[in-house]
Order: C-alpha cells, then sequence, then structure tokens
C-alpha cells in the first residue's frame, strides 16, 4: 500500500515540481511524444507487473485497464520529474542574447490570468522558434508582431527577427536545457 501511494501521489507530486522549477528548453512535441511513449510502456509494463490475481475478485475489466493507464501515468510522471531534478538541480546558468519573432497571449478574461508567449529562437544560430511563457512585463515591453495561438511552427520559422530578450537557462548535467527564465536585454 505505501508503495502504491507513492507512486501515485510521489509521482504526479513530484512531476509537477520538476515541470515548475526546472522546464527543459526542448521544442514542446519532444516531450508530448516522449511522456506518452512512456505512458503507453508503462501501461504495457503493467500487464507483465500486475496479474489477475493482484486485483480483488470479480473487479470489471475496465477498472483493471483504468488502474493500468493510472499507473503508466503515474510512473511517467515520477520519472520525469526525477529525470528533470537530476538534471537541473545545482547546475551552473548560462544568458545568452536571443532573436524574438512574435508574441501571442492566452484569452484569459482577466489579464492577471493570461500566459504570455514570446515565440524565439532559443538556439542560436539555429532558425528554428520555440514558444515559451515569459513574464507579463517583458511580453509587454516587447515590440514585436502579434501572432495568433496556434500558428503554424513553418510560418513561425519564416518570420524575421523582430526584437530580442535575454534567456536565463541551467546548463543540465543530463545534456538538456532548461529555462531559468526571460528578461529584457538592457540596452
Amino acid at each position: 500500500m505505501v508503495g502504491q501511494a507513492s507512486i501515485i501521489f510521489g509521482g504526479a507530486t513530484i512531476g509537477l515540481v520538476a515541470i515548475k522549477h526546472y522546464p527543459f528548453l526542448i521544442e514542446d512535441r519532444t516531450l508530448y511524444i516522449g511522456g506518452l511513449a512512456s505512458i503507453v510502456l508503462w501501461f504495457l509494463a503493467s500487464f507483465a507487473m500486475f496479474g489477475s490475481e493482484s486485483f480483488p475478485r470479480g473487479m470489471p475489466q475496465l477498472l483493471k485497464l483504468q488502474f493500468r493507464a493510472g499507473f503508466g501515468l503515474c510512473v511517467t510522471g515520477l520519472l520525469i520529474g526525477l529525470f528533470r531534478i537530476a538534471n537541473g538541480y545545482g547546475t551552473p546558468l548560462i544568458s545568452r542574447e536571443v532573436a524574438v519573432v512574435a508574441k501571442h497571449t492566452t484569452r484569459h478574461r482577466d489579464p492577471a490570468n493570461r500566459t504570455y508567449y514570446v515565440a524565439m529562437r532559443a538556439w542560436p544560430p539555429s532558425r528554428t522558434v520555440v514558444e515559451l511563457g515569459a513574464p507579463r512585463k517583458v511580453y509587454n515591453l516587447l515590440s514585436v508582431p502579434l501572432v495568433a495561438i496556434g500558428t503554424p511552427q513553418a510560418d513561425l520559422d519564416a518570420m524575421p527577427d523582430s526584437g530580442s530578450v535575454r534567456l536565463i537557462a541551467g546548463e543540465g548535467r543530463l545534456g538538456l536545457e532548461w529555462l531559468k527564465s526571460i528578461e529584457l536585454v538592457e540596452r
């Protein structure tokens, strides 16, 4: 029971804390694909780990499948969280000026609850654009074009550089940079 509670609550907690403090500086679809693949892997592994005798007698098959899916989700959260913490904790920070091509915000009615995104070329000299959440102050002071939510990646990559920001990133111990903050460039 303690092991199950640790995976269920510990996995979700560690995953959420690590996402907040050590967000990977990678393209979003990479994390989505890896996360979904991990959930499927652990779902399938649950069939080898938990036989039918592991469940209460008479438990409906749908509930067994829901347990297996939840197990996959919780173990994935735990592993991603532990990987993020191992990658980012205590690593040195680097600072670089990066080009900004556009910005957009979520549509929440209250500006205090919106998320402000800045589309930037985070890995110079690469032309690849990534959209990262930025502080409202940085967003408001940037004089770059506004784009619609869901602008295709090809369109963002083709846009010209319109401004710049200072990107503070952690040098990941396991090879993946993580985002510390986005700041205005002082001129």
